[in-house]
């Protein structure tokens, strides 16, 4: 009996010396979970300094929980697109942990995560799940924490002290939220952070001093935000700034003041935004910015004069995908004798000054493929492209001619090799399309700008005709009678040929055209301006509750087609501002009446009230009428006027056209079969009759047009003078006195 007793008791002790034995083994040798990868990896910190790390890969498991046998000595956790949504004390015993990915899995709550006791913790990935706010103290216990990945979240709501204690944190990535405000106080436990990703976050606006408590932040990414403006001290405090980011907001110039406060900015990105012209002085003294990037601006028309100057340290401009960029100042370029790298195709330029190009001497290279380029302008491109030159040009194979139709598909670097000796140019102006179109409605009161951007060589010079038939230099100003008596400035033409018209009265109504000439020819175009008087009565605006209200909208008349001897006048209401928003009825109208003054004729006259179209006849050439359209109604009466001035008279049309030479050609007709010799009678007197209406048709053109004709029309007065020398020289032989109509003359 005690032999047995005994003999159980050595049992029992051996079975406990096996059972000791298996858990010490158990806790030498590490396990890996099922289906995981463990081993040992590369791995590099913040700071890009190189580590040997024990890795347990576990991603794509479609796992609901983390595995309980993960070996206390693992470095790296991989834990991507599984099903995890609550972590309890997983994670406590991995005291090592320097890298912990838990990004594409279901967490709702930055609590259920599990990182009480993560003190090693340099990098933690929480990218794609469902976490809705950042309570305060939150990430308390991450005191080693360096990286911070919380982007394409649902956050919403970030408690002021959510970042208690990442003081060591240098990398946030907060982008892709439902965030709607900036909160400064966020960013005070953040003495050391250097790069903030927040963009894509639908953030309401900026305000001064958002990010002042980040001292040592490098590189901050506002992409996506649909900012449309830059408070002025939005970046105060970020004297170490060295990239900005603005890509994909809704920037309608350059937040030129809020970058003054950068002195460190080296990259700056601006790409698409719908800002529509690069102006003087966007990009001023900017002392150490390398890159700038402004490419995928739809709206993008123009680079102005002064646009960019004293950037010692610029390498590299891009200015790229902008399908509307037509043209670039040669002046806009100004100190940058640094640039390296020019990037400017896929635009839609057609002549790239060789004034640009000499401003940068230290130019490498520069793309300029996919865009329309004219290959007339030999002597521009010549110096920059021809066989002297050393630049560089990307992609020349795709580097073709759109013009002329002679060149068109030929490579632009073998046109210009082959054509250029440094001969003359003939290089025509050219008149953006994108600056005018065909109507323009403009509000009363406000100040109006029309631009007339245009490449040329040499560069062009610019005048305007206004709907008086004004004509408007740099020089000059188009004159206008104020209330007094006295005159005003009306019109100003700017430097680079834009019209300005400071206050915009009703009279400012109708059609404007821009004139851009040089030695080798000109171009003109025309843009119809319309002015918003719902709120204009008897010349003075009417505001707050005095008067009646326009709801029905506003009557405006329009020239639709105007000719030498006739005008096709067009009506129609545009709603007003109050009824803007809602679909508006045409109004229903009792009587209709057009009225037509001018020191020659008047009259009045009654229109049907459903047409909305009036041709205007009998009227003189080169000559301006006063139009005036009332339109009554059972309830309101409305009265729009149009300033129109009719054509010239086409010199050949006026020689065999009038309506004396008309009838005496049927006398002529009808006595032609009497006897040969009354015919010669009448036609020595048709020869009488044209002459003297010859020079009658030059005194009254002269007389009734306000432009000068021998600027106008040169062609015609130099084929007048002709002829006058002619007939005091007693030469003039009725077979060669017609004039060649196969010729034709650009005004």
């Amino acid at each position: 009996m005690l032999n047995m007793e005994r003999n159980a008791i050595s049992t029992s002790l051996l079975t406990v010396c096996f059972m000791l034995a298996a858990c010490r083994c158990s806790l030498a040798i590490p396990f890996c979970p099922a289906q995981c990868v463990c081993e040992t990896r590369p791995w590099y910190t913040p700071q890009s300094v190189y580590h040997q790390a024990k890795t347990v890969d576990c991603n794509e498991l479609h796992l609901s929980r983390i595995s309980w046998n993960i070996s206390i000595d693992t470095q790296v956790l991989l834990l991507q697109s599984n099903n995890i949504s609550r972590v309890t004390t997983e994670l406590l015993s991995l005291v090592n942990l320097t890298e912990l990915d838990l990004s594409q899995n279901h967490f709702s709550q930055i609590q259920d995560v599990g990182l009480s006791n993560l003190t090693q913790l340099v990098t933690l990935y929480l990218e794609e799940n469902q976490i809705k706010e950042l309570p305060d103290m939150c990430l308390k216990d991450l005191v080693s924490l360096e990286e911070l990945y919380i982007n394409h979240n649902q956050i919403s709501s970030i408690g002021p002290n959510a970042f208690s204690g990442l003081g060591n944190l240098l990398r946030l990535h907060l982008n892709s939220n439902k965030l709607v405000a900036i909160d400064s106080h966020w960013f005070e436990s953040l003495p050391n952070l250097e790069i903030l990703m927040i963009g894509e976050n639908p953030i309401l606006g900026l305000q001064d001093m958002n990010f002042q408590p980040l001292s040592k932040l490098h590189s901050l990414v506002l992409a996506g935000m649909g900012l449309r403006e830059i408070p002025e001290g939005a970046f105060q405090g970020l004297e170490y700034l060295e990239s900005l980011s603005f890509f994909d907001n809704k920037l309608t110039a350059v937040p030129k003041k809020a970058l003054r406060v950068l002195p460190s900015l080296k990259f700056l990105d601006l790409n698409k935004n719908p800002i529509v012209r690069i102006q003087e002085g966007d990009f001023r003294d900017f002392p150490h910015l390398e890159e700038l990037s402004l490419n995928n601006m739809d709206e993008l028309v123009a680079v102005e004069k002064g646009a960019f100057s004293d950037l010692p340290q610029m390498a590299k401009l891009e200015l790229y995908n902008n399908p509307h960029l037509f043209f670039i100042d040669r002046a806009a370029f100004l100190k940058m004798r640094g640039l390296r790298t020019l990037l400017i195709h896929n635009n839609d330029l057609t002549l790239l000054p060789h004034d640009i190009l000499s401003a940068f001497p230290s130019l490498d290279e520069i793309s300029l493929h996919s865009n329309p380029l004219r290959c007339d302008c030999i002597a521009n491109w010549g110096p920059v492209l021809g066989n002297q030159s050393s630049l560089k040009v990307l992609e020349p194979q795709i580097t073709l001619c759109a013009s002329p139709p002679h060149l068109v598909g030929q490579s632009l670097q073998e046109v210009v090799s082959a054509s250029w000796n440094g001969a003359s140019n003939t290089c025509l102006p050219l008149i953006s399309q994108q600056a005018f179109p065909p109507l323009l409605n403009v509000t009363l009161g406000q100040l109006l700008t029309l631009n007339c951007w245009a490449v040329a060589d040499p560069a062009p010079q610019f005048y305007w005709v206004t709907p008086t038939g004004d004509k408007v230099t740099s020089e000059a100003v188009s004159p206008s009678s104020n209330e007094g008596g006295g005159m005003t400035k009306k019109h100003r033409m700017q430097e680079q040929g834009a019209l300005e018209i400071p206050h915009v009265e009703p009279e400012d109504a109708g059609l404007y055209t821009c004139v851009a000439w040089n030695a080798e020819g000109a171009d003109t175009r025309s843009v119809s301006v319309y002015v918003d008087r719902s709120n204009w009565h008897g010349g003075r605006s009417i505001g707050g509750h005095h008067g009646v209200v326009n709801t029905t909208g506003s009557l405006v008349i329009l020239a639709k087609i105007v000719h030498a001897q006739s005008v096709v006048l067009e009506w129609k209401v545009h709603p007003s501002a109050v009824s803007s928003n809602h679909e508006m009825a045409q109004p229903k109208w009792l009587s209709a009446t057009v009225k037509i003054d001018n020191p020659q004729i008047s009259y009045t006259a009654m229109v049907p009230v459903d047409v909305q179209e009036y041709n205007l006849t009998h009227l003189l050439p080169s000559t301006e009428y006063q139009v005036c359209l009332t339109m009554a109604g059972t309830e309101q009466t409305q009265h729009s006027c149009i300033n129109v001035t009719t054509k010239e008279a086409s010199f050949a049309v006026e020689m065999v056209a009038q309506p004396a030479n008309v009838a005496l050609a049927a006398v002529m007709g009808s006595m032609f079969a009497i006897c040969i010799m009354a015919l010669l009678v009448f036609y020595m007197g048709r020869r009488m009759k044209q002459k003297s209406c010859h020079h009658s048709l030059k005194k009254y053109m002269q007389h009734t047009t306000s432009i000068p004709l021998n600027e106008l029309y040169p062609p015609l007065i130099n084929l007048w003078e002709n002829e006058t020398e002619k007939e005091k020289e007693g030469t003039a032989d009725p077979q060669n006195s017609q004039i060649d109509t196969s010729k034709t003359y650009m005004w």
